[in-house]
């Protein structure tokens, strides 16, 4: 009985909501007052004396930070037959420059009415210089392959992440600049390396930077995401997987790094110059070199290289006298590996003499500029020799005009030369003008497996309509057969009384369209009418 009551004293306390409840305040801390822009910083608000809040808090002076969440959580406790409530809300925050900043206050709204934090002040040191980057258990580098290129030139950024610890859902954030652009060129890989007499785990991501103007510029830092892991438990134990770990969110930067770009020279510029920056080497085939009139041969041109590959130009094939040339589409292609990006063009010509004899296909030219001498270059395919034999020749008989008009009984005949055949076939005869059909030479059992579907359905088309117009005329045939049945029947020696009933049952039953033999007086007003 003791324990009853004990139990529901209990309960009244635990489940009755006291009067000595503490009053609604917010408190807005910091992990720490100070850090470097690689770092990010662990913000907290606590609401007291409140088991929720209506909705989350609203921070001030965060415009210039990114703000991950990093959960919510609240509790109650009673101590000495009071009760303490409090909901705590946790964020992460990273400075996107270095300065001193106010943070707060935070503001909650608790059943209705708004209450206000405390302010707090945190400041954010400059940022390292390249040369001595922060080297904690994370950190990232970038790096170019110059510091200067000309205009659309290809050159390398690399960036390095160092990790002493381990790191989830990586993501990147490159500088948005107008006028760069960044490709990458591979994905990214991993392998241990040593950094100033530590080992750390890097991962290397490559991109291929090109600069659309001249000028000066200064590339931003690059910024990672991640969430990262305490490192100072064992790796040997089962719950230090990632899975079964609490992370922190983690942005971390690279330094700025500065670029120039000049323009290319206007000395030694070749006219028509399409602006293809890199370098190239040209190649080209003709194929067959010995030919006869009528015949074609194919020239093939290959043009491959490094650089700006999107600027390789379309070659012109100059005007060849007797020769017909048709051009035809050009193949490109474009890959990055980790020099860049590399890729060809291939373009193909169909060379078709109109006489005989020995021709030379001129050299094609590409002029491009090549930063590694910093000059512009002309290459070009050497020439191509063709050698065109006579067509075969083919004698046509016609009758000559000015021995008919002479009144010559015997008509002259003239040899026709064939200079030979254009790319497409040309009919020779008007026989092979004649249009053939499978039909008319599949004979007769083709014939009939055309013209079965059409039998058939005429067949089963009449066959029906004949047989509804049967059983349409069906009572008036019985009807007018109906005397002649009964003298027939009469005749065959039916004397019996019985037999003859019968007889004229189905007399009666023909005659009128009856049943039975049954005729009402309304059934034989209607036969009279």
């Amino acid at each position: 009985m003791n324990k009853i009551i004990l139990l529901l004293v209990l309960s009244i306390f635990i489940l009755v909501p006291f009067q000595t409840r503490a009053e609604v305040s917010v408190t807005l801390t910091l992990d720490r007052q100070e850090a470097p822009p690689s770092d990010s910083i662990k913000m907290a608000i606590k609401v007291s004396g409140a088991r929720s809040s209506d909705s989350s808090p609203v921070i001030k002076g965060l415009d210039s930070f990114q703000v991950s969440q990093g959960g919510s959580s609240s509790r109650v406790q009673i101590i000495n037959g009071k009760v303490s409530s409090s909901v705590d809300y946790t964020y992460y925050i990273q400075p996107s420059r270095p300065g001193t900043f106010q943070l707060g206050p935070a503001e909650v709204k608790v059943k209705g009415k708004l209450f206000q934090s405390n302010i707090s002040t945190l400041t954010i040191l400059k940022t390292a210089s390249p040369e001595s980057p922060a080297k904690g258990p994370i950190f990232l580098m970038a790096a170019l392959s110059s510091n200067k290129a000309y205009v659309e030139e290809q050159i390398s950024y690399t960036l390095k992440l160092y990790l002493k610890t381990s790191v989830s859902d990586i993501s990147l954030q490159l500088p948005e600049l107008d006028q760069l652009t960044f490709k990458q060129l591979q994905k990214p890989r991993e392998y241990q390396g040593v950094y100033d007499g530590s080992t750390y785990r890097i991962i290397e991501v490559p991109y291929g930077l090109m600069v659309l103007k001249a000028g000066d510029y200064g590339i931003k830092p690059s910024r990672m995401s991640m969430t990262a892991y305490d490192s100072r438990r064992s790796p040997r134990g089962f719950f230090d997987d990632p899975f079964f770990r609490s992370g922190r969110p983690v942005t971390i930067a690279s330094q700025a790094l500065e670029l120039k770009v000049v323009p290319l020279p206007e000395k030694g510029k070749p006219k028509g110059f399409s602006g293809l920056v890199g370098s190239f080497k040209i190649e080209a085939t003709l194929a067959p070199s010995k030919i006869r009139v009528g015949e074609s041969a194919t020239l093939t041109v290959h043009i491959s290289g490094r650089g700006n590959v999107n600027r390789i130009p379309n070659l012109k094939m100059p005007g060849l006298d007797h020769i017909k040339v048709y051009a035809d589409e050009p193949a490109f292609k474009a890959r990055p590996d980790l020099k860049g990006l590399a890729g060809f063009k291939i373009m193909k010509w169909a060379i078709v003499p109109e006489q005989q004899g020995d021709y030379e296909i001129p050299p094609l030219s590409l002029s491009f500029f090549d930063p590694d001498t910093d000059e512009y270059r002309l290459i070009q395919t050497p020439k191509q020799p063709l050698i065109v034999l006579p067509g075969k020749e083919k004698m046509i008989m016609v009758e000559a005009g000015p021995d008919r008009q002479n009144g010559s009984s015997k008509s002259a005949k003239q040899g026709v030369k064939e200079l030979g055949h254009d790319i497409l076939p040309l009919h020779t005869s008007v026989r092979n003008l004649e249009a053939r059909s499978e039909i008319m030479s599949g004979g007769l059992f083709l014939w009939l497996t055309l013209l079965l579907p059409f039998v058939l359905y005429l067949s089963t088309f009449l066959g029906l309509r004949l047989k509804r117009r049967s059983v349409r005329a069906m009572p008036a045939h019985r009807a007018k057969k109906a005397a002649k049945n009964l003298i027939r029947q009469c005749r065959q020696g039916r004397e019996d009384a019985n037999s003859l009933g019968l007889c004229i049952r189905d007399y009666f039953n023909d005659r009128f369209g009856l049943t039975l033999a049954s005729l009402t007086t309304e059934d034989a007003a209607d036969v009279l009418a």
